[in-house]
C-alpha cells in the first residue's frame, strides 16, 4: 500500500467517526428535549376549579297574557251609488228641448224635465180618444132611453114577461163595453202624451247624456244615465277566514278612508248586510256597507277606491305573539320555573333563571307582524323572544324580562290577507 492510499484511508475513517459522533449528539439533544416536555407536563400545576361558575345563556322573554282580542279586518272597495238608472224614450218623436243640466256631471232634481219630445201628434190622439168616449157615452144614453120606451110600450100592449131583446139589454151591455174601451184609449193617449216629457226619477247626477235637440228617438232609445250622489255604498271583499269573523246579524260601524289631494279623508260607514254567497273565482265573501256624510257633510265621489277596517267578533282567551316567535310546526319556546323552585343567582339581567319548554299553538289570525293564537300554556310561562342556536327542552337559561316596547297592536288585522 503506497503513501497516497494510506492517506485516503485515514481521511475516510476520520469522516465516518465524525458522522457517528454527530448522530449521537443529535439523538442525545432530541431525547433531552422529549424528556423536558414530559417533565413539564407531569409537573404542571392543575388550575383551580370554581364549582359555582356555570355558563347559562341569557334570553329575552315576556309574560304570556290570555285576553279577549277584538278582530279588526282590513279590506278595500270602490264607492258606488245605491240608485242608478238608465233613462230611455218610451214614445217615438223628435226631441224639441233638453234641460241645460243634462250634461255629464250635471245635477238634477226629482221631477225635473230633462227631455221634451214633440207632443203634437199625441195631443191629437188624446183629442180623438176623448171624442170616441163622448160618442160611446151618447150611444149608451140612447140605448137607455130606448129601454124605458120599450118598458112603457110593453106595459100597455104586451103580455107576460118581456124578453131581453125587447128591453134592449144586449144593446146596453155593448154600449157600456164601448165606453170602457173608449176610456182606456183616453188613458193610453194621455199616458203617451205624458211620456213626451222625460223626468228625473230622483235627485241625481248625470253620468252620461245620450240625446240632443233635433234627434228623432224611438221607443227604447237611451237618453241619459243617472246616479244618486247622496246615497252611497261600498262592496267590501273578505277572505273566507275573515268572512267567518263577521257577525251576520250585526251592523258594525267603522270608517272608510282615501287620500285625496295628498290628505287622508275619512267617512263613517255602517255594514248593511252580507251577500250570503261566495264568489267562486276569488273564494271571497262580500259585505255591503252604507257610506255616510262626514262631519263637514261631505261624501266621497262615486268610483273612489277606499280602505276600511271592519270590526268583527271578539276572540276570547287568545294570545298575541310576534310572528318571529313561532317556529317549526306552529311551536313556540317558553320559559318556566325550574323544577327545584330555587331562587336564581347573579346570572342574567335580573338574576331570574328558568328552564326552556316548548308549546304548540293554534293560529287564529295572521297579521303582518303578529299572530293571534291559542295554546296549552302553563301558569307562569313566559314567551322567549331570543332565537337560540340549539335550544333544548329543559335547558336552563337566564331570563331578561322584555318591556314590550314596540309590541304590535291588538286588533289582529292583516289587510284582509291571510299569510
Amino acid at each position: 500500500m503506497n503513501e497516497e492510499e494510506v492517506t485516503n484511508h485515514e481521511e475516510s475513517r476520520t469522516g465516518a467517526i465524525h458522522a457517528v459522533f454527530s448522530f449521537v449528539i443529535a439523538l442525545a439533544l432530541l431525547l433531552a428535549g422529549i424528556g423536558s416536555i414530559i417533565a413539564f407536563v407531569v409537573t404542571k400545576p392543575e388550575p383551580e376549579k370554581n364549582p359555582g361558575t356555570e355558563l347559562v345563556p341569557t334570553v329575552r322573554a315576556r309574560p304570556i297574557e290570555e285576553v279577549d282580542h277584538p278582530v279588526v279586518i282590513e279590506t278595500q272597495g270602490v264607492v258606488r251609488s245605491v240608485r242608478e238608472v238608465s233613462l230611455a224614450a218610451e214614445v217615438a218623436g223628435r226631441v224639441v228641448a233638453i234641460d241645460p243640466q243634462l250634461i255629464e256631471g250635471g245635477r238634477v232634481e226629482e221631477g225635473q224635465v230633462l227631455v221634451e219630445i214633440d207632443s203634437a201628434d199625441y195631443q191629437a190622439a188624446v183629442a180623438r180618444a176623448r171624442s170616441n168616449l163622448a160618442d160611446a157615452e151618447l150611444a149608451l144614453a140612447q140605448e137607455q132611453a130606448r129601454r124605458k120606451q120599450a118598458e112603457l110600450d110593453w106595459a100597455k100592449l104586451g103580455r107576460g114577461e118581456p124578453g131581453d131583446l125587447v128591453l134592449r139589454k144586449p144593446q146596453i151591455i155593448a154600449a157600456e163595453a164601448r165606453i170602457d174601451s173608449a176610456r182606456a184609449e183616453v188613458e193610453r193617449a194621455e199616458r203617451d202624451l205624458s211620456r213626451t216629457s222625460i223626468e228625473a226619477p230622483f235627485d241625481a247626477r248625470v253620468r252620461r247624456a245620450q240625446v240632443e235637440v233635433g234627434a228623432v228617438v224611438s221607443p227604447g232609445a237611451p237618453v241619459a244615465e243617472l246616479y244618486s250622489g247622496d246615497q252611497l255604498e261600498v262592496r267590501l271583499p273578505f277572505s273566507l277566514l275573515d268572512y267567518g269573523y263577521l257577525d251576520p246579524g250585526g251592523a258594525p260601524e267603522f270608517s272608510v278612508s282615501a287620500r285625496i289631494g295628498g290628505e287622508e279623508q275619512r267617512w263613517p260607514a255602517r255594514m248593511e248586510r252580507l251577500e250570503g254567497e261566495v264568489e267562486r273565482s276569488t273564494l271571497s265573501g262580500y259585505g255591503i256597507a252604507r257610506v255616510l256624510p262626514n262631519e263637514a257633510g261631505g261624501l266621497p265621489p262615486v268610483g273612489l277606491f277606499v280602505e276600511a277596517r271592519v270590526p268583527g267578533r271578539t276572540l276570547e282567551d287568545a294570545v298575541q305573539l310576534p310572528r318571529a316567535a313561532v317556529r317549526g310546526r306552529n311551536e313556540v319556546w317558553v320559559v318556566g320555573d325550574r323544577e327545584t323552585g330555587e331562587p336564581g343567582d347573579e346570572s342574567g339581567a335580573d338574576g331570574d333563571r328558568k328552564v326552556l319548554a316548548k308549546r304548540r299553538v293554534d293560529i287564529l289570525r295572521s297579521g303582518r307582524d303578529e299572530l293571534i293564537v291559542t295554546g296549552d300554556f302553563a301558569p307562569g310561562d313566559m314567551l322567549v323572544l331570543t332565537r337560540l342556536a340549539a335550544p333544548l327542552v329543559g335547558m336552563e337559561v337566564a331570563v331578561e324580562t322584555d318591556g314590550g316596547e314596540g309590541a304590535p297592536s291588538a286588533d289582529g288585522g292583516n289587510g284582509g290577507r291571510e299569510e
